[in-house]
């Protein structure tokens, strides 16, 4: 049964895990800045958001996200309400929808019938969702800003509600929504500032990639952990 009273991370302090992935996310930023700066040329062809290597640095923390979703499915499933299930396997779902997304888009090193199948799944994807819902340029405009303010949502105003609100922190631990711990809405901030400053970081799969490092380590250690744990 799952105790809402104490779910709380107990340490502020980053974990070896965070360290070592947000040591690494910010060495790769980092030398995107600079390379995009000293040689565009191939500064694209490592950190091109249509086909550079780093992508697969970004598929990688996706599909990290949707292992460590189905080993929260199997370990708690048992103990938590079907909300809780339904909501960790959406997130599973999506990991695994834009894994495909950017492998389809990667340079292929791996093996040439396996990539060609993520390009046709994710052909058939984009056109199944072309016939359902036409998105003209105010429409991704809108969508664009409705992102940004569900993310706002996210890493601003939820964390607060979840900590000034009993009802509400029952609810959103039954619910199974991981909450940004103050580590990831520091990195969320500090990405933001980076993104807005250089265009090599908001133009290119540096973002995408330091975007799935923050979630991957939401999930891993959110500021509601023991709604996690056995």
């Amino acid at each position: 049964m799952l105790n809402t009273y104490n779910t709380a991370r107990k340490k502020n302090s980053l974990t070896k895990f965070e360290i070592l992935v947000f040591g690494l996310a910010a060495a790769l930023t980092l030398v995107s800045i600079v390379m995009f700066f000293v040689d565009k040329t191939y500064f694209g062809m490592i950190y091109n958001q249509d086909g550079g290597f780093t992508g697969y640095i970004t598929a990688l923390l996706l599909t990290g996200i949707s292992g460590v979703v189905i080993v929260y499915l199997i370990i708690l499933s048992r103990y938590r309400s079907i909300s809780f299930t339904v909501v960790l396997a959406l997130a599973g779902v999506l990991s695994l929808f834009f894994v495909a997304q950017v492998m389809s888009g990667l340079p292929d090193i791996i093996h040439t019938s396996t990539h060609e199948l993520f390009k046709v799944n994710n052909t058939i994807l984009r056109t199944n969702a072309s016939s359902i819902i036409k998105i003209n340029e105010a429409g991704k405009i809108a969508f664009h800003w409705l992102l940004i303010a569900a993310g706002a949502f996210y890493f601003l105003i939820l964390p607060f509600i979840y900590r000034s609100n009993f009802s509400a922190k029952r609810f959103v631990d039954k619910t199974g929504i991981p909450i940004p711990h103050r580590n990831h809405i520091i990195a969320m901030a500090a990405l933001t500032v980076l993104a807005i400053l250089f265009s090599g970081v908001n133009e290119s799969e540096v973002l995408w990639l330091n975007l799935s490092a923050i979630f991957l380590l939401i999930l891993l250690c959110p500021e509601n952990i023991g709604v996690f744990r056995r």
